[in-house]
């Protein structure tokens, strides 16, 4: 399925840099920056060591500056990041056409598609695996597996393709069947379905969907927003008597922050118009129902090209020039990256920018961004009834509504006795205090007449940050006009759910829609560095 060789050969070197490649420094064509390429070239210690004083003279009067610059060569040139040979003796050197930072739903779909065009990658993944929030249990007494991250994908062509490429079988789900119980978890209270008809209240929301259909496609919002789309969500349900729908957008949005305080425009490219197709038609899994076949799949396709448990811990990003990213696995192993383009897969926030050369533009963006923090897991707990799902409601809430933070819902999976928890929070929290959170609300349900057993963990997951938002006023300033100027910036590129919302399939169709980009950048000629 290749189109075209690679511009690269795939090649890994051991050992030390070869100087005979231009280094990718972060430098620009000025002058300084050319004098400072010049001199990584010429000598083989880091710059901030000093110079004889006969070679800066020399240096100073050749290129007509002062001998102060050629001192401090890295002073001069403002953001400074550079990687060189002698900071790396033992890395190897790997030369790719891409370095993709992230190996989740965006990264990993990136990864195989641009190795189906015929362009070498590496990904750099954090954790020991590939799939992001896609995580699979195997309950070991019956081997079953249990998704507890992504459960379902929307049914449209590019979900198709991925699951057929790489031989997954897949099966159709449908929506909905089995019983909820609505129970306030505080109380014990037994809630009553909100009032209303939600039929009725959904076929309002799509009505009003149907205004925007931008909101399918990105963050390409008008530079005058709608006030709809500005205005709280709570807002935006009593203008247009939605409050019957709010309980299904609730469900199918966990892991958001205070709902009713959203700007409306989160929670509508959130649940959007294809999923409320999809809500329609059903969904797909995995026909084996273990979801992580996919990304083990994909790991396999990638073999070594995928490196696991590492993280970039320092960067050289330039336009037109070779990237370069020192890269350094939890055992201890280190690389340096050597590529024409970047894809950064992964929230831009925390540890993964801790690594990134920002600049002040990429800076002034990732720093307006709040988000909500989400957590799964899977318990054993023995006095909930079988096949109930039990949706935590506040029974004197609006739209009854829980208060963060609490679990949001649990559910019962194909093993019996083992229920699948969501745990919102708009705050972080350790692991140790979820867990002891999510067994004092488990108990709680004995309030409601559920004779409950101390619930046992199997598995826990930690998805936060999840909702990477802004607040009302950055959305008015143009926030996401600025943000969409990203893409191409220091010829690295941005997927996943921050750049269009957290859904797998969506994420896919964004990916797609930037690969004609990200293609072009890596088929440009790179620039000399003197």
């Amino acid at each position: 399925m290749c189109h075209r060789k690679s511009s690269h050969p795939m090649s890994v070197v051991n050992g030390a840099v070869d100087h005979r490649v231009l280094p990718a420094l972060s430098l620009g064509n000025s002058r300084s920056g050319r004098i400072q390429a010049y001199l990584h070239l010429c000598i083989d210690t880091p710059l901030q060591a000093g110079l004889p004083s006969f070679f800066r003279h020399w240096v100073a009067t050749s290129f007509g500056v002062t001998e102060d610059l050629v001192s401090h060569p890295v002073g001069g040139i403002g953001r400074s990041n550079a990687i060189n040979s002698s900071s790396c003796n033992d890395c190897e050197v790997i030369r790719r056409d891409v370095c993709i930072i992230g190996g989740g739903a965006a990264g990993t779909y990136a990864a195989i598609n641009l190795l189906q065009e015929g362009y070498s990658v590496v990904v750099i993944e954090k954790t020991g695996r590939l799939g992001g929030h896609t995580i699979t249990y195997i309950e070991p007494t019956t081997d079953t597996p249990l998704d507890f991250g992504v459960t379902l994908f929307e049914d449209s062509p590019e979900t198709i393709d991925f699951f057929s490429h790489l031989d997954v079988p897949f099966a159709k789900v449908s929506n909905g069947g089995g019983q909820m119980e609505r129970v306030d978890f505080e109380t014990g209270e037994i809630v009553d379905p909100y009032p209303g008809n939600v039929s009725e209240a959904l076929e309002r929301y799509g009505d009003i969907l149907r205004q925007y259909p931008y909101l399918l496609e990105g963050w390409n919002l008008p530079e005058d927003v709608p006030e709809d789309l500005l205005m709280p969500f709570g807002e935006f349900v009593e203008k247009y008597d939605l409050g019957a729908a709010v309980e299904l957008i609730s469900i199918y949005s966990q892991g958001v922050r205070n709902w009713l305080n959203y700007p409306t425009v989160y929670l509508m490219k959130f649940v959007s118009l294809d999923m409320l197709r999809a809500l329609e038609t059903g969904f797909l899994s995995t026909a084996r129902h273990d979801n992580s076949e996919l990304y083990e799949a994909a790991l396999a396709e990638l073999g070594d090209d995928a490196l696991l448990d590492s993280v970039v811990v320092q960067a050289c990003r330039e336009d037109d020039e070779l990237h370069r990213l020192r890269v350094e696995s939890s055992g201890g192993k280190s690389w340096i990256i050597e590529a024409n383009t970047t894809i950064l897969a992964a929230p831009p926030t925390g540890q993964v920018l801790d690594g990134l050369d920002l600049d002040d533009f990429e800076s002034s963006l990732f720093s307006q961004f709040i988000y909500g923090h989400y957590y799964a897991g899977l318990v054993r707990v023995d006095g909930c009834p079988e096949g109930v799902q039990i949706v935590n409601r506040g029974s004197d809430r609006p739209y009854s509504l829980p208060l963060l933070p609490c679990i949001l819902m649990m559910y019962p999976t194909a093993v019996p006795g083992v229920m699948a928890v969501g745990y919102g929070s708009e705050e972080p929290m350790t692991e140790e205090q979820v867990k002891a959170a999510i067994v004092e609300d488990i108990l709680g349900l004995r309030r409601a007449g559920y004779d409950v057993d101390d619930p046992e963990f199997l598995a826990f997951a930690d998805h936060s940050p999840f909702e990477m938002s802004v607040g009302r006023k950055a959305i008015e300033d143009g926030f996401y006009q600025e943000l969409k100027k990203l893409q191409g910036h220091r010829n690295t590129y941005y997927v996943g759910a921050t750049f269009e919302y957290p859904g797998s399939s969506a994420i896919w169709r964004a990916v797609d829609r930037l690969l004609p980009s990200i293609m072009e950048s890596i088929d440009r000629p790179q620039k000399s560095k003197l």
